[in-house]
Parts: structure tokens; sequence; C-alpha cells
């Protein structure tokens, strides 16, 4: 969220993330000033406009609401923006900082992240009084999802001036310069604060926590902001988004509920064994590694153990092995390893690109994944496996035929999320071609044959009933849609895709790229995560706190002198 200088209007992302709202502390409702896909808003210095991403694409709109004025169009997804009283923005992304003007135009790169050193991008920038420098985060080796990271963020300073930039706070994100003296920061949860010489651009002393639950995510972003006036506002409710605790429960196809007694935990990409006795989940927790959980010993076990975030796992047919992807050797790879823990992990590529699997032919032969070739870019791969995986993944090490690499659909879009039918003669997969997330299915392996749209009012996470005749998917509201489809034929026929079961279950939030759910091997059960950390209890809705005067209570708790 954001907030005026004056401190008079809270300005933040409400109803399910398709309304931007400001919210004055004189009124007793809200004004929403735009409906789409509006994230990360920021406030001009003089209050009157402002600033947010919908998608890629950089926007803005009059305070008092109005028709939006796009700015440029992005590289990355959203990373947060600052406004400058030189009527510049300056938003952060993959690339690094970036400048934009006000007025729109071109973006131009202002610092660069170095990539060959781990740094994955440079999140919430923030403008420090004068416009000399600008505060911002480093996030190192994203493993996964939008908001996952390997190792802790840190704080840093780009001296605008000089081009030089330091590391402020290590373990440390999403940062505020207070008119006080003093910079705040998240960790989860928790908000710090630390005394901060200015002209200086160095903290001194030690930091202190000064508020404690306060809502945020596993990639650093923190629900809290202070105006210049000294109010406060936050979001309670601790760590969320991908690092919060969940469990895993059964969903049958009238909604009723059955709870796993799973321990909660932040899972992330539920996987079902294929005899339905085992589920394989991703924990994004300190370590980031892949979990076992037995339906009928009822265990959890923790099957990796390298240091690297180990995700997006994706069992062969047997039963036997587990593909997945891993960032242990520097960049995000694919792997196989036993599914029993035994042996060691086989790699079966080695890109500097992102790659995830997401799916294997029946026949186990061939590896379906995204591969990231530049920001904003995922393209359809496809590996064929060779004699190494048998070899390999036992850990005897005989050398062997390295696996092969082709491109299976490559577009100016996004094109992620390839499963194929369990007759091996359709891809579903999701794309972005037409401006936003649609289903789509072609001919597997020749994708050039034909192309139709399954979803009609967005869609993501495809995935087949393993009948073949069905094909699931998410709505934008959450729901699990589900399309009944005819594969028999030469040319592909389906229905239209009707609601099974309603949005109440987690689904990545933006958060992450992947699937967040699974079914049953007869198609009759669905393996959902549901928010919250107890098996009882959904999550608790966080509430929006304004404490005016601050600023007076923070020099009493972190005196600057």
């Amino acid at each position: 969220m954001a907030i005026t200088p004056d401190g008079s209007r809270i300005i933040y992302v409400g109803n399910r993330g398709t309304q931007l709202f400001v919210r004055a502390l004189d009124a007793l409702e809200p004004v929403s000033v735009y409906t789409g896909a509006p994230i990360g808003p920021f406030v001009s210095p003089d209050g009157q406009w402002i600033g947010f991403r919908d998608n890629r694409v950089l926007k803005k709109v009059a305070l008092v609401g109005g028709p939006p004025v796009t700015l440029t169009t992005l590289d990355s997804a959203n990373r947060g923006a600052t406004w400058g009283s030189d009527d510049t923005i300056i938003v952060g992304g993959t690339t690094g900082l970036q400048r934009v003007k006000a007025s729109g135009g071109p973006a131009t790169v202002l610092a660069r992240a170095d990539h060959t050193k781990n740094e994955a991008d440079f999140r919430w920038p923030e403008l420090l009084p004068g416009g000399r420098a600008v505060l911002f985060t480093i996030a190192a080796s994203i493993s996964g999802g939008p908001d996952t990271v390997q190792v802790p963020p840190q704080v840093a300073v780009l001296d605008l001036e000089t081009g030089t930039r330091r590391v402020l706070v290590r373990g440390g994100s999403h940062a505020h310069f207070v008119s006080s003296g003093h910079l705040i920061y998240a960790t989860t949860g928790t908000l710090w604060a630390v005394p901060f010489d200015l002209a200086r651009l160095e903290t001194r002393g030690m930091p202190v926590p000064v508020v404690p639950g306060v809502a945020t995510t596993a990639g650093g972003g923190a629900d809290a902001v202070v105006a210049s006036d000294g109010t406060l506002a936050y979001v309670s409710g601790g760590a969320s988004g991908a690092g919060a605790a969940r469990t895993l429960v059964w969903v049958d196809r009238h909604g009723g509920e059955t709870q796993i007694p799973a321990p909660p935990r932040p899972y992330l990409y539920p996987r079902l064994s294929p005899d339905g006795t085992r589920v394989v989940v991703h924990s994004v927790d300190q370590d980031l590694d892949l979990w076992l959980w037995d339906l009928a010993l009822a265990t959890l076990t923790r099957l990796t153990f390298e240091r690297g975030g180990d995700q997006n796992p994706v069992w062969t047919p047997d039963g036997k092995e587990l593909i997945y992807t891993s960032t242990r050797n520097g960049t995000q790879n694919i792997y196989v390893q036993a599914a029993d823990g035994t042996g060691s992990a086989i790699r079966l590529t080695d890109s500097r690109n992102q790659q995830v699997p997401t799916a294997i032919t029946a026949d186990g032969t061939r590896i379906v994944f995204y591969e990231q070739s530049r920001p904003g870019q995922r393209d359809l791969r496809l590996l064929t496996l060779t004699p190494m995986r048998a070899t390999a993944a036992k850990g005897r090490g005989e050398p062997v035929e390295s696996p092969r690499v082709e491109t299976l659909l490559e577009t100016p879009f996004e094109s992620r999320g390839g499963v194929v039918s369990p007759d091996g003669r359709w891809l579903a997969y999701e794309s972005n071609s037409t401006g936003r997330f649609e289903i789509y299915v072609r001919p597997f392996p020749n994708v050039g044959a034909g192309q139709w749209q399954v979803s009609n009012a967005g869609g993501v996470q495809p995935l087949w009933a393993h009948s073949g005749r069905e094909l699931f998917f998410i709505a934008p509201d959450g729901a699990l849609m589900t399309v009944p489809a005819d594969p028999r034929g030469s040319a592909w026929s389906a229905g239209s895709p009707m609601k099974l079961i309603e949005g109440r279950y987690y689904n990545g939030a933006g958060l992450t790229i992947g699937r967040e759910y699974d079914v049953s091997p007869d198609d009759q059960r669905f393996l959902m995560i549901k928010e919250g950390g107890a098996s009882d209890q959904t999550a608790a809705p966080g509430s929006l706190i304004v404490v005016l005067n601050w600023i007076e209570e923070l020099k009493r708790l972190v005196p600057t002198k």
C-alpha cells in the first residue's frame, strides 16, 4: 500500500487484487479509483497522483479518480517504485533500477543488477529527501516464484551523484526513511528501526524491533508505510504470501473438505504420487527443500538437503523418481532424484536460464519445462531422457549420454505451465498472448498443427484429469474450473468451462508461478492448499492499522543521539 505525504489518505489494492482504493482518514468508506489488476501503488510528491502497475504496464491515475494514464511498459514484474520531486519515477525489477518520466516514455537503466553475483533483482526503491540517493532492496538467487528468495535480502543505498552503492542492512528489506533520522525495514513479520545519517548515507548504532505483527511476504515486501508527518499505517498479520504457514486438504467435487494431518508449513506445489499414496511438496522455510508426506503413515520426511532451493516437483510415471528444479549450483536447472531419498540428485540440464519442469509424458521419456530466456519471456522446451536417468539417479555415476533439449513452443509472449494429456496427444498450457493469461491446447508434439483457446475469462495452472476427458485450471478469482473434453478425434473438441470449486484455497496469489493443486488418481478429489496455520481454521484477515504521531514513539524507542 501507499500513503500521501501529508498522511491524510491511504492507498491500497483490494477486492481480490482487482481495484485500487483511496481511503481518507476522515472518511468512513474508501473510494475506488481504478479497476483492473493494479499492484504496487506509490504517490507523487504533491500527493495528487497515484502510480501503479497493471501487469507490466506502468500507469498513473489522479488521487480523486478519472481515466488512467499509461506511462510505459516494463520488462519485469512488480518490484516497487518511487516518484521523485524532479517528476521522474524510479522502478525496481529484474534489470535493476530504471527511470521513467512521470509524463511517460521509455525506461532507462539507472543501476543494473549483477546476475553473475546472484543479484536476482532490485526491489522497493525509495528516493531519499533531496533526491541525492535512493534506498532499495537487493534480492538474491530467486529459487522459483516471483516472491520466493533463496538467501536473505539486503537493504542498500545508491548515490545518484557518484553512482556508488553500499549495503546498509543485511537480512532486511523494503526500507523507508523517516524524518526523525531513522531507517525502518522489515524482517519476517516485524518492523525494525536503526538511526540513519542522511548526509553520510550510513546507519549508526544497533537496529531495534519497533512494530511486531506486520504483514510481510517471503520476497521481502511489507505492508507498512510512513508519511512525512510521522503517520504510520500497516497491515497486521505477520509473514504472509508465499512464506505463510498453510495446511493440506482434500476437497471433493461438491466442495466437501477433509483435513490432511500434515503439520502447518509454508507449502507450495503439492504433487500426488501416481498411486495416490504420497505427496511431495516444497516448503518456503529457511532451507527451501522438498518434503514427502506419506498419506497412510502420516509422516513428513525431508527429501532434499543441498544448499539452494528445490521445488516444482514432477513424479515419474512409475513413482520411483522425482524431477524438479534447483538452484544448488547457482542457476535454476532441472534435476532427477530417487523418490525415497536414496542416492544422489543428478543434474539433467546446464543453462544460465531459469528452467522449471511442469510435466512428463506417460511413457516417462520426455519432460516438458519452461525456460526464461530473458526477463518477461518464458518458452516451452522438451527434454528427451536417455539411459542417463536410470543409471545416474542411483548414484553410480557411469559416463552416459546427456539428455536432449529442444524447443517445443516459442512465441513473442509468455508460455508456461505445459502439461501433456494422458494419451500423449495434446498439450495444455497458459499464455498471455491476448494481454492476460488464458489456457490453450495444441497437438503434441506437433504444436504447430493447431491451437485452441480453452478458457474465456482468464486462466492459469492447467491440469489434465487422469481420464483425459477433463481439463482443470484456476480462474482469476481463484475458482477451480473444469472443461469437458473429447480427445479422441483428430481435432480438439471441448465444452465450456464450468466452476467446480469456489476460490477459497491458496493459488499462488500472483506471488508464485506454478500449479498449487493436484487431483487424485480417480479424479474425484483435489489436493488443495489452505491458508492458515492450523488445520481447523483459515487465515484471519489482516487489519489496517493507523498510528498518528508515531514518529514520537519511534524517537523514544530508538534514540538517534
